[in-house]
């Protein structure tokens, strides 16, 4: 479905030079979401930009069903959520807006319209159909910017931060259309700093460092790995001498350890003497702990 090979790109300023992409890449596939994760920096932004075609790598490529960005069949093929404030002109209503993009993505007028006012009645504007984009409330707007993404019916979606800022309602909502995509069939592309968001979205991870991709896993699979041996030990006394060997976080009377395998429990507890261990709980992993243990303690699976 969507592919992006070798992408570099490299910004020239003065007396120095930024590597942003350093050889990106990773496929999206049909019926799943991948998300696109990384620090401030990462990568993220200028990635998307080359997959939407407005910015060009200095080497690599991306395709889309074989069609390159600029061509008409990738153009028809992509559909993009990436600034929500950006994505409608705030004087035309709401319906204009979208027989607008229709337009733009070469839909017949009839067509158009009938798909405005479908996506309208799914994403639950009937009845702001009237109104300008300017009076719509951050929810409803987002799902404007959705609809205009989605209007011609595209077979992939990029989605660049789509729940932030949102209540949890209108977050709720946008999460369901997302996962109906995927199971319609259509590649999603989804980069986001909210690790729920992702965890909840996500069949498959990417996490980007410094440019390049340091992970590109199956969700369950980066989760098992991670997850398998973390623990949260409890001890009798805050401890404020600990040497461990072991990555791990110490928050007043609770440790919460991460083991190469189970044989690490053994050397734990023997690095934990003289405190005394109250209580020891195996945890399961979740993607903001495995994101900041690969961000942070550069640990990889």
């Amino acid at each position: 479905m969507l592919t992006v090979t070798d992408l570099h790109k490299t910004f020239r300023a003065v007396k120095r030079e930024v590597h942003a992409l350093n050889g990106v890449s990773f496929a999206v596939n049909a019926g799943e979401v991948v998300a696109l994760l990384g620090a401030n920096g990462a990568g993220k932004t200028t990635t998307m930009r080359m997959i939407v075609g407005l910015m060009l790598p200095d080497t690599g490529q991306v395709r889309l069903e074989g069609f390159a960005p600029g061509s008409r069949g990738y153009t028809t093929r992509l559909g993009a959520l990436l600034d929500t404030a950006r994505s409608s002109a705030s004087r035309l209503s709401v319906l204009e807006n979208l027989e607008y993009t229709a337009a733009l993505r070469g839909l017949p007028p009839k067509l158009g319209k009938a798909r405005a006012l479908e996506l309208c009645a799914e994403l639950g504007l009937s009845d702001k159909v009237q109104a300008p984009a300017q009076t719509l409330s951050k929810g409803m707007h987002s799902k404007l910017a959705l609809a205009n993404a989605i209007i011609h019916d595209p077979v992939c979606v990029l989605l660049d931060e789509p729940t932030l800022g949102l209540d949890l309602e209108a977050a709720d909502a946008l999460e369901a259309r997302v996962l109906q995509m995927a199971r319609s069939g259509k590649a999603v592309l989804l980069t986001t700093h909210q690790m729920e968001v992702a965890q909840r979205l996500a069949d498959r991870v990417v996490i980007l460092v410094g440019g390049r991709v340091l992970l590109d896993q199956p969700k369950g699979v980066l989760l098992s790995q991670f997850g398998a041996q973390t623990y949260r030990v409890t001890l009798q006394d805050a401890p404020s001498d600990l040497n461990l060997e072991f990555p791990h976080t110490v928050h007043g009377h609770t440790l919460t350890v991460t083991l190469p395998d189970a044989d690490g429990l053994y050397a734990l507890f023997e690095q934990l003497r003289p405190h005394a261990v109250m209580n020891i709980e195996k945890l399961d992993a979740d993607l903001g702990t495995v994101f900041r243990r690969v961000m942070h303690a550069d640990v990889q699976p």
